[in-house]
């Protein structure tokens, strides 16, 4: 894993242990930037509201980010770059191919569903209107991994060839649910996981008449 993303990852998994209250200001920031562009759009949010919402001034806000660029660069962080490294790290790992992309799956949608900051705002649309080069090579690199371990299981007769069409898909659209759906648990993950598998498996030989 790059050190970007390790640091990343890492960073949310100390977030998710420490009360909000006691987050230091840059992350207090991007939470509410990320909330305010996920509900008023990137274009509609002003750095003002976010210093607001902080309790901060301007001038306090743009010593920790210098643009709202820089703020949704970060958050693509996340929603982007870290998934892509985990990805690529699982294609790249031995075994079995089914084992590795239900490990994957069960990570990712984990993720998601813990993540700190509202990763709503973090569309395709808004990545590529601001030019964000970086995430949108990690989201290629991303569905290139998620390819290959499908293809590894084909390979090795584990997962069905139709699979590596419309799994991939899939997999984002349940990553999105995660990202909605503030009720979620971990027994939503564990339905998904089950879920996906049964879509990507290689039917039996004896169930197939």
């Amino acid at each position: 894993m790059s050190d970007v993303a390790e640091g990343a990852e890492q960073h949310i998994l100390t977030l998710r242990a420490t009360p909000r209250r006691r987050w230091a200001t840059r992350d207090k920031i991007l939470l509410e930037a990320s909330r305010l562009f996920a509900t008023h759009g990137f274009r509609g949010a002003t750095t003002r509201q976010i210093a607001e919402r902080v309790g901060i001034q301007q001038p306090s806000l743009f010593k920790h980010f210098p643009s709202k660029s820089s703020m949704l660069a970060e958050l693509a962080v996340y929603d982007m770059d870290v998934p892509a490294h985990h990805a690529e790290t699982a294609a790249a790992t031995s075994g079995s191919a089914v084992d590795r992309f239900a490990g994957y799956v069960a990570w990712d949608l984990e993720w998601y569903r813990t993540m700190p900051f509202d990763l709503r705002c973090v569309t395709e649309q808004v990545v590529r209107s601001e030019r964000l080069v970086e995430a949108r090579a990690a989201v290629k690199r991303w569905n290139a991994a998620i390819g290959l371990i499908l293809r590894q299981g084909v390979a090795s007769g584990e997962v069905s060839e139709s699979a590596v069409a419309f799994v991939p898909a899939v997999l984002e659209t349940l990553s999105w649910h995660m990202v909605y759906t503030k009720d979620a648990s971990e027994q939503t993950v564990d339905d998904a996981v089950r879920f996906l598998l049964a879509a990507a498996l290689e039917p039996r030989q004896d169930l197939r008449h």
